[in-house]
């Protein structure tokens, strides 16, 4: 019985987030307040209240929602790469995709995306850049143990840097053609020659 009251708030609870990400995608992020969101998903102001205690909470689980999708989205585009340096093609293209869509769809404008980076960890998502980060390190170490990166690599500081380039691609609305320059420049430096 427990079990079945779960469910039901389990999914009205995700039906507020995927409602909400249309209304901070209208208003914008900072432009939205709780009453709109209210109004425009059709629950009152009280039953959001009992889900999330503010509208950061709110924005926090919509953003997560969507940060996983794209992580989730990572870890499928790699399986069916032949070679690391595929994966890592892979990686960077759907995370810039990835977090393009998120700055599209929360209508985030050029002035706060920076802050889009700082609001990820202060509103506490920072496992969710953990799996980026994992994947991107076990992709590189993989590649060392294939003998396709050079051994004597800094893995920590070459995944912090690929990560890093990434979100700025993703912020700079790069072109497909910066993206994959920008992977080929990577790759030259850790490549086995």
């Amino acid at each position: 019985m427990r079990e079945r009251k779960r469910r039901p708030k389990e999914e009205r609870r995700q039906r507020i987030i995927e409602l909400s990400k249309r209304v901070f995608s209208k208003y914008g992020v900072r432009k939205t307040i709780m009453e709109d969101i209210a109004k425009e998903i059709g629950f009152t102001a009280a039953a959001i209240y009992y889900y999330f205690d503010s509208k950061d909470d709110l924005f926090k689980a919509c953003l997560q929602d969507e940060i996983s999708k794209v992580v989730a989205m990572m870890e499928e585009e790699i399986k069916n790469a032949q070679t690391p340096q595929e994966k890592l093609k892979k990686i960077v293209e759907a995370k810039v995709e990835g977090t393009k869509k998120i700055i599209k769809n929360f209508n985030i404008g050029e002035e706060i995306v920076g802050e889009l980076r700082g609001e990820i960890e202060r509103v506490g998502l920072k496992e969710l850049a953990s799996r980026e980060i994992k994947l991107i390190e076990d992709t590189i170490k993989e590649g060392v143990e294939k003998g396709a990166f050079k051994e004597n690599i800094d893995t920590k500081r070459v995944t912090f840097i690929i990560h890093t380039l990434a979100k700025e691609l993703a912020s700079k609305s790069a072109s497909q053609k910066d993206i994959s320059d920008t992977i080929d420049i990577i790759l030259s430096g850790i490549e086995k020659k």
